[in-house]
């Protein structure tokens, strides 16, 4: 099976309980091996067969997902948006272009492309973010209760990856290192938190609306307990992005760290 048949057996309403924002973007998911087929709810007359059957994987499926948010960005009204995300509305060269923060940075993002501040072309995976946190439009407000991912519906399985590429790499690169890790977060424009027990607590906003929550302990050689790390989001996240797409913002925020360090 490839992604145009996974499509056809998806309602093809986007309806999002499958945790993408699109039925294109699960397709897509699928054949680039993360995702299991059963996981829209909606998708019931799958036989033991058809799942036996090999998906043909694509050789960039960050570049399909990529053409088919931009394509369904192409119908949204950009400006009645821009507040609620968090953004401005400008205009260059007569394109209208959604301006807004990314990780210490400044981003432009219209329906055909996103650029930085400097003028280049973001990678494939952060315009993918960008277009994900434009499409799903800021449907509500933050909270400003945090939780760990865990807290999410259908979060079980991703939970794992976000320990892995989030909270240990951080670990392991900022060991003995906190006020390195300090300077790197206030170079992402992040915030201090005040009374929290550990020995660094900061909120680092990812994207306007999208702000993370970094608890670092440093390694206590005394009691032999390496240093640990635990990242938190708001409890209405979900209203700004989807969970693949927590994670991967997570993800980008300590490569951006480490690669800052």
């Amino acid at each position: 099976m490839n992604a145009l048949d996974i499509l056809k057996k998806t309602p093809k309403t986007n309806c999002g309980d499958c945790g993408y924002p699109a039925c294109m973007a699960f397709a897509v998911a699928v054949v680039s091996g993360g995702e299991n087929l059963r996981h829209c709810p909606y998708i019931d007359a799958v036989s033991d067969e058809e799942m036996a059957t090999p998906v043909q994987h694509v050789s960039d499926p960050d570049t399909v997902l990529l053409k088919s948010l931009k394509a369904k960005v192409r119908s949204i009204d950009i400006g009645r948006r821009a507040c609620r995300l968090g953004g401005e509305m400008i205009t260059d060269n007569d394109i209208e272009m959604l301006r807004l923060s990314y990780l210490g940075d400044v981003v432009l993002i219209s329906s055909d492309r996103i650029t930085s501040s400097a003028g280049g072309e973001l990678d494939p995976r952060d315009q993918i973010l960008l277009y994900n946190y434009l499409f799903f439009g800021g449907a509500g407000d933050l909270s400003s209760e945090w939780v760990g991912l865990e807290s999410f519906p259908n979060s079980i399985s991703k939970v794992v990856t976000l320990r892995r590429y989030t909270e240990e790499k951080l670990a392991a690169e900022f060991t003995g290192r906190v006020e390195r890790l300090k300077e790197v977060l206030e170079k992402l424009r992040a915030t201090d938190v005040l009374e929290c027990h550990a020995d660094l607590c900061m909120v680092v906003p990812v994207l306007p609306r999208v702000p993370i929550q970094v608890h670092f302990w440093d390694a206590d050689d005394d009691d032999g307990f390496p240093a640990s790390v635990k990242v938190l989001f708001d409890s209405n996240a979900l209203e700004f992005l989807d969970i693949e797409s927590l994670i991967f913002a997570a993800e980008r925020m300590t490569e951006k760290a480490c690669e800052l360090a």
